[in-house]
């Protein structure tokens, strides 16, 4: 990115998305390879008046390091404590968030064990776990964005020269999050107020269930009775709103974990923990997961052990909804990264649920259909021929996304 750009797009994080104040805490999370993203970040949030900028940079190599050569699964399981208090302390400070995105060794964990792999679970930044119960409770305000490295440009666009790719990538972004020079100054402000209405579309039907069929995909899963829809802007429990993701193009809930019936196959390759999962497909029944397939046996065993590392990672957190409209989907490629490849299309995550994605209710009791895991794994469904159904509770099946696109 230009400087200019690179000053526009950390202040679309700062200002836009996380909307911080005087006197605010915010941590930074990235890579090497994000290094100016993470200072501009810091100079733009220091312009808005916070207190103190905490940037962890982590070096990916340090982590395979580990993974290979830890003694034992037992010293690859211990996590420092301190890495639990330094989150802990950040979120009792009201602190935001942010975790970049954007490898800049693709596949850098490949060829290592799988099992060892798993284990060791201090993934983009140490204190995960702590940070993904506190997303789960709304006491976390946190953006994950994106910024070019050069290993995951020549994935994006293999066939450029690195810089080209490079800058190709930036502009992506940039149009994605629709701050780029032909953007209207309030674009993301109309593009977020679509996205609202939808979720409102959708809740005022108060469906019972939602059913996504497509070609290797039919899966219903059910909706605890106090379920809503949300989009782009989050509240927290402190009242303070926030974007969680920029860009974003979805619509989503938590369903009830305890009903998911059918099953789906994954439309766009998978990255996680480091390594590249393709062909995945998975069976669902009582609501937990049945059995998961990939490309190749030693994919499948890695992800049947991942989805089974907790009692809630074999069962379903989110749905989401997102629609041929979407500017990263129009785009045509595939990013291989989380955050670009799920507002593409369509997507169900396993692992931990948003509470955000209930009404609030006093007199609720129980675990109102909200899974808990130490996991959250979005793997992408959607693509143009994938018809969505909002299920009544008289069983009407009503069209909410047909042939990929906006139903409602």
């Amino acid at each position: 990115m230009t400087p200019a750009e690179l000053e526009r797009y950390a202040d679309a994080v700062v200002g836009t998305c996380l909307r911080l104040r005087r006197g605010d805490v915010l941590a930074v999370h990235g890579e090497p390879a994000h290094r100016d993203l993470i200072v501009a970040l810091t100079e733009r949030a220091y312009a808005r008046g916070v207190r103190h900028v905490d940037a962890l940079v982590v070096e990916p190599r340090i982590r395979r390091a580990r993974i290979a050569g830890a003694r034992d699964e037992d010293s690859l399981r211990w996590n420092p404590r301190w890495h639990r208090v330094r989150m802990r302390d950040l979120l009792a400070a009201d602190a935001s968030l942010v975790s970049i995105a954007g490898e800049e060794d693709p596949g850098l964990m490949d060829g290592l064990d799988p099992r060892r792999t798993m284990l060791e679970t201090t993934g983009r930044f140490p204190g995960r776990e702590e940070y993904l119960k506190a997303v789960a409770a709304r006491r976390a305000r946190f953006c994950v964005v994106a910024y070019p490295a050069p290993g995951w440009a020549r994935q994006v666009y293999p066939k450029l020269p690195v810089e080209r790719a490079l800058r190709a990538l930036a502009k992506d972004l940039l149009a994605f999050c629709r701050i780029a020079d032909a953007d209207a100054p309030d674009a993301w402000q109309r593009h977020v107020e679509l996205l609202r209405r939808r979720a409102q579309q959708v809740n005022r039907r108060g469906f019972a269930r939602m059913r996504f069929v497509a070609p290797g995909t039919d899966l219903t899963v059910g909706l605890d009775p106090g379920t809503r829809f949300v989009s782009a802007d989050m509240k927290s429990v402190s009242g303070r709103t926030w974007c969680a993701n920029l860009p974003t193009e979805e619509v989503f809930a938590s369903p009830d974990y305890r009903d998911a019936e059918g099953h789906f196959t994954c439309t766009r390759p998978l990255s996680l923990d480091g390594r590249m999962f393709d062909g995945i497909k998975a069976e669902f029944a009582g609501g937990r997961l049945q059995r998961v397939r990939a490309k190749t046996p030693a994919q499948r065993d890695f992800l049947a052990a991942y989805f089974a590392r907790d009692a809630g990672a074999g069962r379903l957190g989110e749905i989401a909804l997102v629609d041929r409209a979407s500017r990263i989907g129009q785009a045509g490629r595939v990013y291989h990264t989380t955050l670009l490849d799920e507002n593409a299309v369509a997507h169900v995550a396993l692992g931990s649920a948003y509470s955000a994605t209930r009404v609030d209710d006093p007199s609720a009791t129980g675990d109102r259909g909200l899974n808990r895991s130490r996991i959250h794994v979005d793997v992408m469904i959607g693509s143009d021929a994938l018809d969505v159904y909002g299920i009544t509770k008289a069983g009407k099946a009503v069209p909410v996304i047909e042939a990929g696109g906006w139903a409602l």
